[in-house]
């Protein structure tokens, strides 16, 4: 990497401290209620995804245990979201989900198996919106973790609609709400097309479950 390449990449890393300091003062101001869905398990990690429209929900209100990881895209705009999980106590694997990025793909499934817990966007790092890439089934199909999804919802919120995942970004003194779904099995030799489908009806029940919940919530 050039001088000037890892220049930027540090301003772009400053971006991301700077962002999660208004992050925790934001998160204060949220009076935020959590649902998790009971269920047994002998796992102690999960795969847990959500929209990328959403990443603001599990960055606050993570489930699971303190070994958790997250899966950042590699680019200059992904140095701020990896500064952002590092400073919400996430380790950070550069990639991402598409099944022909070998490499990150390995590395996750090495700290899947290692017992660690994964944050991952299901459309992201760049779309298309609301559609599940099929690295998320395969990681699930090599390491016996369940893929759980997780939905989010705020009463107020700004929305980048010019932004490919329409990316909503809560207003101070504000309530929301977070969904825990229930935990999806995948066996060694699913059908990647189906449990496609399957995640991504998971990931729409939670949001639409957190609606419901916010509208309830005083």
């Amino acid at each position: 990497m050039s001088v000037s390449l890892s220049k930027e990449y540090r301003k772009y890393r400053n971006y991301g401290n700077y962002i999660s300091v208004v992050v925790r003062l934001l998160k204060m101001t949220i009076n935020l209620k959590v649902e998790y869905h009971t269920f047994e398990s002998a796992q102690d990690n999960f795969i847990y995804v959500f929209w990328h429209q959403n990443i603001f929900t599990p960055t606050v209100s993570f489930p699971g245990n303190s070994k958790r990881f997250a899966l950042v895209s590699p680019s200059k705009d992904g140095e701020i979201m990896a500064a952002i999980c590092n400073n919400f106590g996430f380790d950070v694997v550069r990639g991402s989900s598409n099944q022909q990025n070998i490499k990150s793909l390995i590395k996750v499934i090495r700290k899947l198996k290692k017992g660690y817990s994964l944050g991952l966007a299901a459309d992201g790092p760049q779309g298309p919106m609301y559609q599940v890439k099929p690295g998320i089934i395969y990681m699930a199909m090599k390491t016996g973790v369940s893929i759980v999804p997780i939905g989010g919802a705020f009463k107020r919120k700004y929305e980048f609609k010019k932004a490919w995942d329409k990316f909503q970004l809560p207003y101070p003194f504000n309530r929301g709400a977070t969904v825990v779904g229930h935990p999806i099995s995948v066996p060694p030799d699913a059908d990647i097309d189906e449990y496609i489908e399957t995640v991504n009806q998971g990931i729409c029940k939670a949001n639409t479950r957190a609606c419901r919940l916010l509208s309830s919530h005083a």
